[in-house]
């Protein structure tokens, strides 16, 4: 979907001619050090399930029980007809990560295990990222605990244009926007988005 009628992907001016990132393969990015959530939504969920051969809903249930969690989140829209945008707060599923480095549980020896299947939170890194792309300030932040993005500011690595970076931040903005209609829909119950989840995952 490209309907960006209610939402325009700003960039940063720095990345108005495009952005320049290689993989260093040295997995900070999938490790969480307190910054951030991997957000996984309907068709992440869907992927990875079949990927890992999950099928039915017990085994949906063991697999959300050791691999992931319900984390917060919010969407800014504005109703039609409403004078006004307003922030929703709802909640959605998130990576569980482990350990004092907060690391990915698909993540060994700094490679993804499960990198065909992987969420596209983590494929998108970092052009479609919309907190990336428009702000330098945060670009600049995550460069520092990940030397891709340190080259990237230096215009090393493979390229990419600026149609290419606002298609990949547009889909970003739609999936968002399908799972928030999804959860509105659904009274923002994610129990009934859901129904593979254990009851105690949500406090």
């Amino acid at each position: 979907m490209n309907d960006l009628a209610s939402h325009t992907i700003q960039l940063a001016k720095k990345f108005e001619n495009g952005v320049y990132f290689t993989c260093e393969m040295c997995g900070s990015c999938c490790q969480g050090f307190k910054e951030g959530e991997v957000y996984l939504y309907q068709d992440d969920i869907k992927k990875l399930a079949k990927h890992l051969n999950v099928k039915g809903n017990s085994e949906l249930r063991e697999f959300a029980k050791k691999y992931l969690k319900v984390v917060s989140d919010s969407f800014f829209w504005k109703e039609p007809g409403a004078t006004r945008a307003k922030t929703y707060r709802y909640k959605t599923l998130g990576f569980k990560f482990i350990g004092d480095d907060e690391h990915c549980q698909f993540l060994k020896d700094n490679e993804c295990t499960v990198h065909e299947a992987r969420p596209f939170q983590c494929r998108a890194f970092p052009i479609g990222w919309n907190m990336l792309i428009n702000s330098v300030k945060n670009f600049i932040d995550y460069s520092k605990k990940c030397p891709a993005l340190h080259n990237s500011l230096e215009n090393k690595g493979k390229y990419y244009s600026k149609e290419e970076i606002l298609k990949w931040a547009s889909e970003e903005y739609e999936i968002e926007k399908t799972f928030f209609f999804t959860m509105k829909k659904n009274d923002f119950n994610i129990f009934k988005v859901y129904s593979f989840l254990p009851k105690d995952m949500v406090s």
